[in-house]
């Protein structure tokens, strides 16, 4: 969580009121059904009549939040949340991940959790080291004790209501084994793209890793390489098909790069080596592996590749295909039965031919949206279902057909991901 943002959601008399036992008693009666925008009136209505409008207002947002960040949290219904709070926390899987990283490469010692918001990461930490965390928006950092308190974890981390960034100014920043930043990313809702615009900024976080042994700092998974630190590692964080974050690791071996990636309850690292994937030909009858966005960010092709026996068939395109029926915990894989230059007359003929009617669409360096193109494809109503890739090979434009290997768990997001 970030302890800078540029404006204050929750006063501290409001998080002090929405963490009370009266606050408890009043929220334990609130179901989803009374959250819903129809709904919300009469709710607000019927709180009113014990506790005042801001304080009604406070309770059902503090319900939604919770309803919202069961996504991320499986206490959520225990915890206290703010809305930016809560948008900016990690999903507790890749916390737990980070968090029992952080404390293999660690040396004996406490962990510092530097800006921990609500206190969602400083949670995983405590799992594994003794926690100090800051928090300099008094609203935030009472929300965070009541999180310690709700899980029992009171004896294992501490929350400091104060700026880690004038602590480490005046030397009164303790010392610790390791430490967790996760800057704030969005500027007047704005998101921030680039590294030197996260608050606080690369020089805090040098000062941190010149007196920390092991630093981990979340970042955009779309951070330039330009200015990911020579002194860092980096991982990037595949969550529900999704590269979710990076991480960068001071304390790592400099220039290391990996994407940890999470699939049915389970963690995948792939580190790269820097080896470019080969290329070869591509033809009807062979596998399709669409890779997991975190293990293309990562610059971990080549290895992935090489575990299927797969290849490229251009450079610059994030498909892998294979010979063989292979498959892989971080790929789509699907079976290509059609190939040929793209237009849509040919395509149409083909779908016919074939009795599709149900399809998926996918692209990757197209020129077109592909949801652009599904108002002008003929479909089978009650046809079988199928995928159509469209992509390039060299200057040619393409449109593959096929289906899925097998079945889809956890399905890769159809993001423009290009390997260059």
């Amino acid at each position: 969580m970030s302890q800078t943002e540029t404006r204050t959601e929750m006063t501290l008399e409001t998080a002090r009121f929405v963490t009370s036992a009266r606050a408890a008693a009043l929220l334990a009666t609130l179901t989803p059904a009374h959250l819903t925008d129809d709904a919300l009136l009469t709710t607000l209505d019927a709180l009113r009549t014990q506790v005042s409008a801001d304080e009604a207002a406070a309770l059902v947002t503090q319900a939604r939040l919770r309803l919202r960040a069961r996504e991320k949290f499986l206490d959520a219904d225990r915890l206290f949340f703010t809305a930016d709070a809560l948008e900016q926390a990690t999903h507790a899987d890749p916390a737990a991940h980070r968090a029992a990283q952080l404390a293999r490469m660690a040396p004996p010692g406490p962990v510092l959790d530097l800006g921990c918001g609500i206190g969602g990461d400083a949670l995983a930490l405590a799992r594994h080291r003794p926690v100090i965390a800051f928090e300099r928006d008094p609203a935030r950092a009472h929300l965070a004790r009541a999180n310690v308190a709700a899980l029992g974890l009171a004896d294992r981390i501490e929350v400091r209501s104060d700026d880690w960034t004038a602590a480490l100014a005046a030397g009164r920043l303790p010392t610790a084994a390791a430490a967790f930043i996760d800057p704030a990313r969005r500027r007047g809702g704005r998101r921030l793209m680039r590294l030197a615009d996260l608050e606080p900024g690369p020089a805090w976080l040098d000062r941190v890793a010149a007196r920390v042994p092991v630093v981990a700092v979340k970042v955009m998974p779309g951070i330039d390489d330009a200015e990911i630190p020579a002194e860092c590692g980096v991982e990037f964080v595949g969550h529900a098909g999704q590269c979710k974050e990076a991480v960068l690791w001071y304390g790592d071996a400099p220039g290391t790069r990996r994407a940890a990636i999470h699939v049915d309850g389970a963690w995948h690292t792939l580190s790269a080596s820097g080896a470019h994937p080969p290329v070869g030909p591509l033809a009807a009858g062979m596998t399709l592996h669409e890779p997991h966005p975190a293990a293309i960010r990562a610059g971990a092709f080549a290895e992935l590749g090489a575990q299927l026996s797969a290849h490229l068939f251009d450079p610059q395109i994030a498909y892998l295909v294979s010979s063989t029926r292979a498959t892989h915990p971080l790929v789509q894989s699907f079976v290509i039965d059609w190939v040929a230059p793209f237009s849509l007359k040919q395509l149409n003929r083909h779908l016919r031919a074939e009795n599709i009617g149900r399809l998926e669409l996918k692209k990757r360096g197209f020129p077109l949206e592909p949801e652009q193109l599904r108002a002008r494809l003929t479909l089978a109503p009650g046809g079988a279902a199928a995928v159509v890739f469209f992509t390039r090979q060299g200057d040619q434009r393409l449109m593959l057909v096929g289906r899925r290997l097998q079945p889809a768990a956890e399905k890769v997001t159809s993001e423009e991901v290009e390997h260059v």
